[in-house]
């Protein structure tokens, strides 16, 4: 039955009734293809008022399999669009095999074209774009190029019958690939950008209708761009101005679509660079600036109207509200999600809507609305990689904003209000009608999904996030340590990922590393002190000139002090006052190896009075005294294989109880370790433990017999080493104990080892995959799964080994370890031997 079907009253009631008793027991049933075929016979018998109130329990159902039926889809397609067809999800339109031969799953529509002899195009390597016209009977795909041959073809595919393909550019013609096209709101021009020039073609038969060539310098060098700068389009909404913004060369103009006449390019040096949008007149223009700022220009004159900071990490799509009232703004966030602190080192997709308004006078300004942070997402998703940056879309017509991001581990849809309408644990790139209504993902399968199918019920919950592990210390940081005033919003614990980090026992204070101002190479380290307050005291530490790269910290035993190791022109070791983050003494060190080859690694004794500095490249180590900051001894390991090209290096070092003696890790043809007096810098233990590969860590025990040594196996296995001190170390001491099997562990030298008196060595490994673990040795127990690699966030032990803290740019996070009782970790047994 057809809605609005002529009819009495009481013949409709009788109708809905007989309706709605089935469909009450399908809609509470297991969802199937059975049932949602049966769903949408019943749906197309319903009137408007009880297809509304039956609506929120269809989109309960999963939108996969809400798919759109064969005689909705004939009837959408044809501009026949009922109410019911706001219920579907989603429609299969094909596979990329399917565009290479013209061809679909299921025509709908009758084959008035014959497709024999077509020439097929090549998609072999995949999609670099897609368009979607209004009404989705035809989709604009650009192929991913072949690098060793060709460019990647640019055809036009009709997703409802058997027709040739509509070529727009072959990729026999040219050696580029086509990031981002765009299709008018009419549909009837497709535009695109290989090489450096900006096509415009008839989206019906492919006949070019202009190329602009931007140029460098004088429009006489004829020198175009080159084929990796991303070129980002927007249509006004009328269809009539066209908005080009490049990732690289920072250029944005506005194109007349009838002509390809240049209107509007803003001029070099202004900062101006892609992703654009224009309002629905064409008459104000919106792009991206440095370190998430979005620009409003006036298209007539390209004077600058306003200037907002979204808050993202980056900007990687714009939208403007049709009136020109809002800007919606897509791209990356961190920081700000508790849940997420200590754990997550990736962007994660985020949106900020931008209110337009105008002053008395006539000024404009955008003010910022709340960050908007979908959830649902693959883990994975890195709203600022550089798939991000190529996949990142958004829309705003009457249906209201979304956002689409595509990364190489995972996609999502949202709208306006943060809310995820799609994920997919999977790459996609996707594009929105002009119209707002559906939005088309391809991957090896070409969908379309209906905006209004994936609207979630009014009533749905939103799924609260799942707390992490352990405690969050830190969420972000204040904005007045970058001169922001008091009340403004919270910094994010870093713009950049935070390598590293150290924590006081029982996490008294914290420091790390971090990026604050986006516009500045400046990192400065942060304190932050937990005194009486549950609320940190956050301080800046002193700056320290010409030595800006920090590569080390640590606590004195008793939280009083900070060590920092600063790399640059003038390196040197820094401790610094914890009480009133002030300087107490800065040593120089000699100048370091070039190209960043220089490492240094702290260890402060066990009684806090002595604190050793190892010198990678140097092969050495300077004991420093802590009162004075005066070198007690510098000892230059000699090499163990004199005349190896890599001479000597210095991996890891610790200090005993009282700083007496010193233990180095070094490496030249092998891995060895050895330990000597203060006093007199000779030799107590010289060891080249079996299998060490690579050393991570070393700790000597509370009472000084033994030396723990971390590292990696010369099979690539986490391992701990015991060795014995006061006399040779035997060859049953050397062997590894392996710690974690299934963790490779190659080229990662920047582990954690400490010696608890109560719970034996305790060793951060690493690892190599992106991944890396705690490691308890008295039981042999893993006591934390780290989820992320060295050089994106930071794993912190206390001293004591009794605290375990991760940071990364989210926030911090202290982790729990199982409880000691007696002595001895809960559940563990005696140090277990090789």
């Amino acid at each position: 039955m057809d809605n609005g079907a002529p009819g009495n009253g009481a013949t409709n009631d009788m109708a809905r009734n007989d309706a709605m008793t089935p469909l009450d027991t399908l809609l509470a049933a297991r969802p199937s293809e059975a049932g949602w075929r049966e769903i949408c016979r019943l749906l197309e018998g319903l009137d408007d008022a009880a297809l509304a109130a039956v609506a929120p329990r269809v989109l309960r159902w999963p939108a996969g399999q809400r798919p759109m039926p064969d005689g909705w889809w004939a009837r959408w397609v044809a501009g026949d669009v009922r109410p019911c067809h706001a219920l579907a999800g989603t429609r299969r339109l094909g596979r990329l095999d399917s565009v290479e031969t013209g061809t679909v799953p299921v025509p709908v529509e009758d084959d008035r074209e014959d497709a024999d002899g077509s020439e097929g195009a090549y998609f072999v390597s995949g999609a670099s774009a897609v368009a979607a016209p209004p009404g989705l009977r035809w989709l604009a795909l650009a192929a991913a190029a072949e690098w060793h041959h060709n460019g990647g073809d640019i055809v036009r595919w009709h997703t409802t019958r058997d027709a040739p393909l509509v070529w727009y550019l072959s990729g026999g013609e040219y050696d580029d690939e086509a990031y981002d096209i765009a299709v008018s709101p009419d549909g009837a021009t497709v535009v695109t950008a290989v090489e450096g020039a900006w096509h415009a073609w008839s989206a019906a038969t492919g006949e070019p209708l202009w190329q602009v060539r931007p140029w460098l310098g004088d429009e006489d060098d004829d020198v175009c761009f080159g084929r990796d700068d991303v070129v980002r389009f927007a249509f006004s909404g009328d269809g009539e101005r066209l908005a080009v913004g490049t990732g690289s060369t920072d250029v944005v103009a506005v194109i007349e679509v009838a002509t390809g006449k240049v209107l509007l390019r803003v001029p070099e040096g202004q900062d101006a660079f892609g992703p654009v949008a224009l309002d629905g007149e064409g008459r104000l223009l919106v792009h991206a600036g440095p370190a998430g700022r979005v620009v409003a220009r006036e298209v007539v004159t390209g004077a600058v109207l306003a200037t907002a900071e979204t808050g993202l990490t980056s900007v990687g799509a714009l939208a403007v509200a049709p009136d020109g009232r809002g800007v919606f703004a897509v791209g990356g966030a961190v920081g700000g999600a508790p849940e997420r602190a200590g754990l997550a080192t990736a962007a994660c997709p985020a949106a900020r809507l931008l209110t337009a308004r105008r002053s008395s006078d006539d000024e404009l300004t955008l003010e910022p609305g709340a960050l908007l942070r979908p959830e649902g997402f693959a883990e994975g998703l890195d709203a600022d990689a550089p798939s991000a940056a190529l996949t990142t879309r958004a829309s705003w017509t009457a249906a209201g904003p979304h956002g689409f991001v595509g990364a190489d581990f995972g996609s999502l849809l949202f709208d306006g209000e943060g809310r995820t309408l799609w994920a997919d644990p999977a790459s996609a790139i996707g594009a929105f009608t002009p119209d707002g209504t559906a939005l088309v993902t391809v991957q090896d399968e070409i969908e379309a999904w209906f905006l209004a199918g994936l609207a979630p019920p009014g009533d749905a919950p939103a799924p609260a996030p799942e707390p992490g592990p352990g405690r969050v210390l830190l969420t972000g940081l204040p904005a007045a340590l970058v001169g922001a005033p008091v009340g403004a919003p919270q910094l994010p614990c870093s713009h950049w990922s935070i390598p590293v980090a150290a924590v006081a026992d029982d996490a008294r204070a914290l420091a790390f590393g971090a990026k604050l101002d986006r516009d500045s190479a400046d990192r400065p380290q942060i304190l932050c002190a937990w005194d009486a307050s549950p609320d940190p005291r956050v301080a800046t530490l002193p700056r320290v000139a010409d030595a800006a790269y920090l590569t080390d910290l640590a606590f004195a035993p008793d939280g009083s002090a900070l060590a920092r190791a600063l790399l640059g022109e003038e390196s040197c070791v820094v401790l610094d006052d914890v009480p009133g983050a002030t300087t107490r003494w800065r040593h120089a060190l000699p100048p370091t190896a070039p190209h960043g080859e220089e490492r240094l690694r702290l260890a402060f004794s066990g009684d806090g009075s002595r604190l050793a500095c190892a010198l990678h490249t140097a092969g050495a180590v300077t004991v420093i005294d802590v009162a004075t900051g005066d070198v007690v001894r510098t000892i230059e390991e000699p090499e163990a294989r004199p005349g190896h090209w890599r001479g000597v290096r210095m991996e890891a070092a610790a200090l005993d109880r009282a700083g007496a003696r010193v233990a180095l890790g070094a490496k030249d043809a092998v891995s060895h370790v050895v330990v000597r007096d203060v006093a007199t810098g000779a030799a107590v233990l010289r060891a080249e433990p079996a299998g060490l590969r690579q050393i991570t860590g070393l700790a000597f025990a509370p009472g000084g017999r033994e030396l723990a040594v971390a590292g990696a196996t010369d099979r690539g296995h986490a391992a701990l080493w015991l060795l014995p001190l006061g006399g040779a170390a035997g060859e049953e001491a050397e062997r590894p104990r392996l710690a974690v099997p299934d963790l490779p562990m190659h080229d990662q030298p920047d582990g954690a080892l400490v010696w608890s008196a109560t719970r034996g060595p305790l060793a951060y490994f690493p690892g190599s995959h992106g991944w890396g673990a705690v490691w308890e040795a008295r039981g042999g127990t893993v006591v934390a799964e780290v989820p992320f690699g060295r050089a994106d966030g930071a794993v912190a032990l206390s001293p004591d080994g009794g605290t375990l803290v991760t940071v990364t740019q989210f926030g911090a996070r202290r982790w729990p370890l199982p409880k000691v009782e007696g002595g001895a970790a809960e559940r563990s047994g005696p140090l277990l031997r090789p």
